[in-house]
């Protein structure tokens, strides 16, 4: 039985919280039981799940530091979120009744709530305010209060503040963010000792609001947001409410999002809620959105609230350091430490040609894991950050490869430190080649890198870093000159690493040994380089200069808006300007910068526009592929057995980095998918379907159809065609965040035949195979079901969709080729679809 590419499991969206990062925070909802108490006048008794961690696991301590537990008579009954030393923030219903405050006390560094843990506080409440708009008759909306201690809670490592979001930020549907609590671990079960946390991914508001109307007494608010899996397994629970929903952007800080309110049952499925009886219906966990409250809790909070939106008063206007070199004090004498609410800016200005080399002999400057706090950033002239710092420990020195750079020290009103001193200077350029070991180098000019000591020996243990920022719309390409490093397989002992941003997240090329490297190329504007070497064998080292390509140098232009005819493609590739609709046609130039999905390699961004992705709730299903402005071509076995989520289907064009948020990016509901008549599960014969789209696409520079073939088109063996997509890189492995490709060799038809001698039904027309069968590791895998495999014309000035990836034994195996779906054969059905109202098929024939 072939296995599809499409991962059956991934609409489950099981996988889809695990990619996205590993969890540390949460927040949950209220008990039935305290929930029934607090409400027993309440008319609205079919929601006694208001108040309600199911399908989470047990979190360490001290991973939650803003949870906290709210007590009546010192039992729990209900969570609630730390937002400063003195202010808690909860469910309004949690705290409703009017003869609850002499009984409430609050417990931040809760862990075990049968145990004293070590940094375990308790403090009782002076005031509770509930959200004027909040009605215990209808308690769902504005469902927010704020409980003000009385005393203050000793921040610890147990007992932290989380951040409150800035007024406009936004995670989108499908972000994975946490809630955490000690309520129920299933729908009217036990109650856990320990704090437990489950991870949801944010769901549309148009979906959130649907599914709330599907219930007995349909409800609307102003405040409602929702996070779940469809098919549930996982939801905050009784003894949850008030607790938090908190979401991680980057590395940045965990940011409260939404307060745990109410929910029907505990993890139920909402799929199919019209089909179900009303007592067995389900819902997502709703939340109270906290951007829609903010002003509000604004309005009432204290000072003392660390909140990121809030704005420092200057106390130095752009102090300009224009002298070769000098020295910065902060704070000057004779003050001891520096005052809170402090934004001051200084721009070191150097002759022109000149470069700027920091040297720091004191620093102390609150200590924070992100520094969003107190900090000193290191900004270059045109705005990019080059570093920011806080804490005790002494910056290495800092060589900015310009004449000109802005430092900006910010403080807040909590907690400071005696400030910094630093030494600048003027330096000339290629001074220090190997600077990157002796210091961090940040380079905006083209020019050479190189080991310390170059061309002598480099020394043992080294640790050398180069930070690469090219200018705006410009990439930065890696040339070795010479290499001699310690040779090992997996590069392992010593070796250069060149990642595509700071954070080193992403690898693009490692290399070590004596042969010089192929160039590397970045995949934006930023590349950084890491020298590495262990204890032992040193060699010669290396040698590599940088420069900067042109984005516009890789691409052809664009600026027709008339659909284009197939006879004027020369004229395209020629250097005329390009229509945005001209099919087959990539905006950046495709390279194959290491000839040769699995065994592929991240693709230049944008540079096979066609490419979708088909996603349910934000997780990438299926690849697909822009054959006009409302239609995707794919393979059916991407929605076979996902009948039940087809109003969760959504197409993404236009993008690069599925984790990103591409501004470039278009998406798109899906109207309908047509699924070819004669498609068969068993046999995979006729592998295709069509996905129309509810709005037509806007076709640019980052959006545009590819060509289709000719009826019958006969593909010639060894004919070397390119697949993409986001599938996962080898069997068992994530899924891919950025766009990959990778050629493959179309294979003759009784090479085909010999590979799969038992498939069912056998192989015919409708079908082909290619990759590297004897050799293995190349290959397409799950998650690029549905894909395109794309031919280039005889000149490579288009690419035609020939086939669509479907199926294969494992991937990239060796004797197993990938099958595809033979798009030729099923001209005429797509026309009979699509084209039948169109002047123009799109294929150059």
């Amino acid at each position: 039985m072939p296995m599809a590419r499409a991962d059956l499991l991934l609409f489950m969206l099981g996988i889809a919280y695990l990619t996205q990062r590993s969890s540390t925070e949460t927040s949950l909802r209220t008990g039935a039981k305290c929930g029934q108490k607090v409400y027993e006048t309440n008319p609205w008794h079919s929601y006694s799940s208001l108040s309600r961690i199911v399908g989470g696991s047990q979190v360490q301590q001290g991973s939650h530091p803003w949870q906290v537990s709210l007590k009546r008579n010192s039992h729990h009954f209900c969570g609630g979120t730390l937002v400063s030393t003195q202010w808690v923030i909860t469910a309004a219903h949690c705290v409703a009744s009017r003869f609850l405050l002499r009984q409430l006390t609050v417990t931040a560094g809760e862990h075990d709530l049968n145990l004293k843990d070590k940094e375990e506080q308790t403090l009782r409440v002076e005031n509770i305010i509930r959200h004027p708009k909040f009605n215990i008759k209808k308690p769902m909306d504005y469902d927010i209060a704020l409980l003000k201690m009385n005393g203050h809670f000793k921040y610890g490592s147990a007992v932290w503040p989380v951040c409150l979001p800035d007024p406009q930020e936004k995670f989108d549907p499908g972000y994975i963010c946490i809630t955490c609590g000690w309520g129920r671990l299933r729908e009217n079960g036990i109650l856990p000792e320990v704090l437990h946390e489950v991870e949801l991914p944010i769901l549309e508001q148009y979906e959130c609001s649907r599914v709330l109307s599907t219930l007995k007494k349909p409800i609307r608010g102003d405040t409602l947001m929702c996070a779940g899996f469809p098919d549930g397994g996982k939801d905050a629970c009784q003894g949850d409410s008030g607790g938090s929903l908190v979401c991680k952007r980057g590395h940045g800080s965990w940011t409260l999002i939404g307060v745990t309110s109410w929910g029907i049952g505990c993890a139920r499925s909402w799929m199919h809620n019209l089909e179900k009886k009303y007592d067995r219906r389900g819902t997502p966990g709703v939340f109270t959105d906290l951007i829609k409250v903010l002003p509000w809790i604004q309005q009432h909070i204290d000072s003392d609230v660390k909140m990121k939106s809030s704005t420092a008063s200057c106390s130095i206007q752009d102090g300009k350091l224009p002298d070769n070199e000098g020295q910065l004090l902060f704070p000057e004498h004779p003050k001891r430490f520096y005052q809170d609410n402090q934004l001051c800016v200084w721009t070191l200005l150097v002759p022109e040609g000149m470069h700027i080399l920091l040297n720091f002999s004191h620093f102390d400057v609150e200590p924070d894991v992100f520094c969003d706090y107190d900090s000193l950033s290191v900004i270059s002239t045109d705005g990019r950050l080059i570093g920011k710092f806080c804490g005790m420990d002494l910056p290495l020195p800092i060589l900015v490869g310009s004449n000109s750079v802005r430092l900006k020290f910010v403080s807040d009103n909590k907690d400071h430190g005696t400030g910094f001193s630093m030494i600048y200077q003027a330096i000339k350029p290629g001074t220090l080649l190997d600077s990157g070991c002796e210091s961090l180098a940040i380079l905006f000019e083209e020019g050479t890198v190189q080991s310390m000591h170059y061309p002598e020996v480099y020394s043992d243990l080294a640790d050398c870093q180069w930070i690469i920022h090219a200018p705006e719309n410009h990439v930065v390409k890696l040339i070795y000159e010479h290499f001699e490093l310690e040779e090992d397989e997996d590069c392992a002992y010593d070796s250069v690493t060149v990642y595509e941003n700071v954070a080193k997240e992403n690898k693009i090329a490692r290399s070590c040994g004596f042969a010089v490297p192929a160039p590397v190329l970045s995949t934006s504007s930023t590349m950084l380089i890491w020298f590495h070497s262990d204890e032992t064998e040193t060699f010669g080292g290396f040698r590599a200069r940088f420069l900067f390509v042109g984005v516009a140098d890789l691409n052809i232009s664009n600026s027709s808006t008339e659909v284009m005819l197939p006879e004027e493609i020369s004229d395209i590739t020629n250097g005329t300007d390009i229509p945005d609709d001209a099919c087959g046609v990539a905006s950046n130039q495709p390279r194959f910068l290491f000839s040769r999905i699995v065994g592929g390699e991240e693709v230049v961004p944008h540079s096979w526009p066609w490419q979708t992705s088909l996603q349910i709730l934000g997780e990438n299903i299926c690849g697909g592929t822009v054959i006009t402005s409302t239609w995707v071509l794919t393979a059916a076995h991407c929605f076979k057995q996902r009948e039940q989520y087809r109003d969760l289907w959504r197409v993404v064009v236009g993008t690069h980095d599925l984790a990103g948020q591409e501004q470039n990016s278009q998406k798109r509901s899906v109207k309908q998918y047509i699924m070819h008549p004669d498609f068969n599960t068993i046999t995979t014969h006729s592998d295709i379907a069509l996905v129309q789209l509810t709005e037509p696409l806007e076709f640019n520079h980052y959006v545009r159809p590819a060509c289709l073939p000719k009826k019958d088109e006969k593909l010639e063996p060894s004919r070397l065609c390119v697949i993409t997509g986001w599938g996962i890189q080898y069997e068992d492995s994530k899924i891919s965040r950025k766009l990959h490709q990778l050629e493959v060799p179309v294979l003759v038809s009784e090479e085909c035949q010999k590979y799969y001698p038992n498939h069912p039904g056998g192989l015919n027309e409708r079908i082909f195979c290619a990759g590297f069968p004897t050799e293995g590791g190349k290959d397409g895998c799950t998650g690029d079901s549905g894909g395109p495999l794309v031919c280039p014309s005889e000149d490579s000035s288009y690419y035609t969709l020939n086939g669509i990836i479907s199926w294969g034994f494992g991937c990239g195996r060796k004797g197993y080729p990938g099958v595809y779906t033979n798009v030729a054969f099923f001209t005429e059905w797509i026309d009979q679809h699509v084209y039948r109202n169109s002047r123009h098929r799109g294929s150059f024939s």
